[in-house]
């Protein structure tokens, strides 16, 4: 099941239009650790990101982690890139995966955003 207030985006190169999460047939299941967590994942033909989203709403002020890891699956010459936006639209974090088989963590906090206001994406370059 998935939470349709989130926008994910999967993007094959910087060329290729992005796909809505809604319609990429992606999942996304609760994380057992915690009600305000939510774990996804996104993928393209060479790249796969996996991460766990976390609301603290009880504390003051509110934060969002995001926590997770980008893998690139390709051996294409372009890397994976997991990376996100807040309510702005700017690019706050990003992550870089390359060559073919590499495997970057990711962990990031964002101190007084609401859960819809962070955004997170794959993309390769």
């Amino acid at each position: 099941m998935h939470n349709p207030r989130k926008k994910r985006l999967a993007a094959v190169s910087v060329l290729t239009a992005a796909l809505a999460f809604a319609g990429t047939g992606l999942s996304a299941t609760p994380a057992a650790s915690a009600a305000a967590c939510q774990s996804y994942t996104i993928s393209t033909s060479g790249g796969y990101v996996s991460y766990t989203e976390c609301n603290h709403l009880e504390s003051t002020p509110s934060y969002t982690t995001v926590q997770g890891y980008v893998k690139d699956m390709d051996a294409d010459g372009q890397c994976a890139y997991a990376y996100t936006t807040l309510r702005n639209g700017g690019t706050v974090d990003e992550a870089k995966a390359c060559p073919k088989g590499t495997k970057k963590n990711f962990s990031w906090t964002y101190r007084g955003y609401a859960p819809v206001e962070v955004q997170v994406y794959l993309r390769e370059a």
